[in-house]
């Protein structure tokens, strides 16, 4: 889905004795406190130019690997911008749930205005609240707001023949090598939807066929690689319907191979009424069919972009069912994210905010209430933080931030 580009201008918020890293001690999970990171940017997120990162030549952390998804149940995730720019976004979701996030979402686009660059502080901070990163990765340029974007597919600075010309070679390369400056676990949504038709990437628009797409995904897979970024978990996502729905636009012709991909992912959201042609439809509607797709991949799956408007129908009921799918018959779903933002645009308002309402608000409290979803920090990142040293501590809060 296009939308509003969250970080423009944005800056990071410290929260005085928040910050937490987990230790396991006996088997348990045990929160303690450490320090949070000084001297933070306060400076807009205006162009700027790729930097070098002077890593610290001492010990560094050890590397974590791919995100483990759990046995039973599905971790929860939520878009909820500016975060990681402004950490009070997601400082203040303890008013939404009294379960933290083990995922926080957000987008970056490739194009210099704005945050295009990977921050290991901002990631940091995330680790430090109990979260893993998840980063939506998408070569083109939204502007100020991607919703107002006329003409989002003609942009032919962003064609995936120019991934695999090596034009954004550079690029990717420093963004790796920030990826693995951070050593904690990072989750990579790389040019999500595909199989749509509304981003310069999508396969059936703006020069672009669905080969080059997957050559152009392992093409920046393979410089993760060389850089050495094993820190990485790839999620592959697809729209939960492809426009056009045609053969060689099927989800299959963007499959980079089982190699290439660790997550597999797809976005759905019930617009309701919210806009022309559009009605109201349940969560099966839109999700039956891409997972059964996706399960047949036998990957752990993540709904990477959940949401529902109040326009024509009753959104608390929608999340309760929502919800109650997910846990009762979709135990191929390891991860859930919702989309927490309010969006307006060519496509009108759309308030997919889970507190657009009480109703909403309560609704969703007691969905994700029941054990089966399952709140931060995650086991992969329990585990990693569970080894840092104080020399490591040193180095994480040594890592400069960008935004």
């Amino acid at each position: 889905m296009i939308r509003v580009r969250s970080a423009v201008g944005a800056r990071h918020t410290c929260v005085a004795g928040f910050a937490v890293i987990s230790m396991v001690v006996a088997g348990a999970l045990l929160l303690v406190g450490c320090d949070l990171l000084s001297g933070r940017s306060t400076g807009t997120a205006s162009v700027q130019p790729t930097r070098t990162i002077d890593v610290p030549k001492s010990t560094v952390p050890t590397l974590a690997g791919a995100i483990e998804p759990p046995a039973i149940g599905a971790l929860l995730g939520v878009y909820r911008p500016p975060a990681p720019f402004d950490m009070t976004a997601l400082d203040s979701y303890a008013g939404v749930s009294s379960k933290s996030p083990a995922i926080l979402m957000w987008y970056q686009s490739w194009a210099e205005l704005g945050p295009h660059e990977f921050d290991p502080a901002a990631c940091f901070s995330v680790f430090q609240r109990g979260a893993i990163p998840m980063i939506s990765w998408e070569p083109w340029d939204p502007g100020n707001n991607a919703n107002l974007v006329k003409d989002p597919v003609n942009q032919p600075a962003f064609r995936l023949s120019t991934i695999l010309d090596g034009t954004w070679d550079e690029y990717i390369r420093t963004f790796a090598r920030r990826v693995k400056s951070v050593r904690g676990p990072v989750m990579i949504r790389l040019m999500h939807e595909m199989n749509g038709n509304w981003y310069p990437w999508a396969g059936t628009v703006n020069g672009n066929t669905p080969a080059q797409f997957v050559a152009a995904w392992r093409h920046v897979h393979d410089v993760f690689d060389e850089e050495g970024a094993s820190n990485v978990t790839w999620v592959w996502s697809v729209n939960h319907e492809s426009v056009p729905d045609t053969p060689k636009n099927a989800f299959a012709a963007y499959y980079p191979g089982d190699a290439y991909v660790d997550w597999v992912a797809m976005s759905g959201f019930n617009w309701g009424t919210s806009r022309p042609r559009t009605s109201w439809h349940a969560f099966e509607f839109w999700y039956r069919k891409p997972l059964a797709y996706l399960g047949g991949l036998h990957k752990p799956i993540v709904i990477a972009e959940l949401g529902c408007v109040e326009d024509g129908g009753d959104k608390a009921a929608w999340i309760t069912d929502a919800y109650a799918r997910i846990r009762t018959s979709h135990p191929e779903v390891k991860a859930v994210i919702y989309f927490d933002s309010r969006e307006e645009g060519l496509n009108g308002l759309q308030d997919w905010r889970i507190m657009s309402s009480d109703a909403s608000a309560q609704a969703f409290r007691a969905a994700v209430s029941f054990p089966y979803y399952l709140s931060g920090p995650a086991p992969t990142l329990s585990r990693w933080t569970s080894g840092l040293s104080a020399t490591d501590l040193n180095y994480m809060r040594s890592l400069p931030p960008v935004y």
